[in-house]
């Protein structure tokens, strides 16, 4: 999807309010600088770029616009339609069912390892999830099989056993080395 850039720039003025009526709450510690000092320095960046963008976007906007006004000119634009004039356009692959679905896949299989990885347990879930990915993406079945499973173990032994993350055991409890 193609966002405007007027758009964006407001998206960021909101966060860099935000932030800088966040930073202005944290406690003094008895100096000028204090915890507060990077974050507003961080939220007066953010507020320029989006005053920045802001301003682009609308200039764009107001170009697209006089140029489809005038006659017999064209707008020049990078692709099939003028997107300087129009505020956002969806992508071609957004009227595909399919790429759609593993577009939301990645956000929702966070939603599903957040909820079931506690009582299912890591490693089956992360099979899971892995093999469900790997079959959205076309990759073959007897390729994806033992591709999310020894991924699902790697990435519990580097996490469980070298980095001393603690991994949910889930059913698996009664296995756990």
């Amino acid at each position: 999807m193609k966002i405007n850039d007027a758009l964006s720039g407001l998206l960021i003025a909101v966060l860099a309010v935000v932030l800088w009526i966040a930073s202005s709450r944290l406690p003094a510690m008895g100096q000028d600088i204090g915890p507060n000092v990077f974050p507003q320095a961080l939220a007066g960046g953010l507020m320029i770029c989006a005053v920045l963008l802001v301003l682009r976007g609308l200039r764009g906007l107001q170009q697209a616009r006089a140029a489809r006004s005038a006659p017999g000119s064209r707008i020049a634009t990078i692709g099939a339609d003028d997107q300087d004039a129009r505020w956002f356009t969806l992508p071609d692959w957004f009227r595909s069912g399919r790429a759609v679905l593993a577009f939301l896949l990645i956000p929702l299989s966070l939603v599903f390892y957040i909820r079931v990885s506690e009582p299912l347990g890591f490693l089956p879930t992360a099979f899971v999830l892995l093999l469900v990915l790997f079959l959205t993406f076309r990759t073959r079945v007897m390729v994806a099989l033992p591709v999310a499973l020894a991924s699902a173990l790697l990435i519990h032994t580097i996490f469980y056993k070298l980095l001393k993350v603690p991994l949910p055991w889930g059913i698996l409890t009664p296995l756990a080395w």
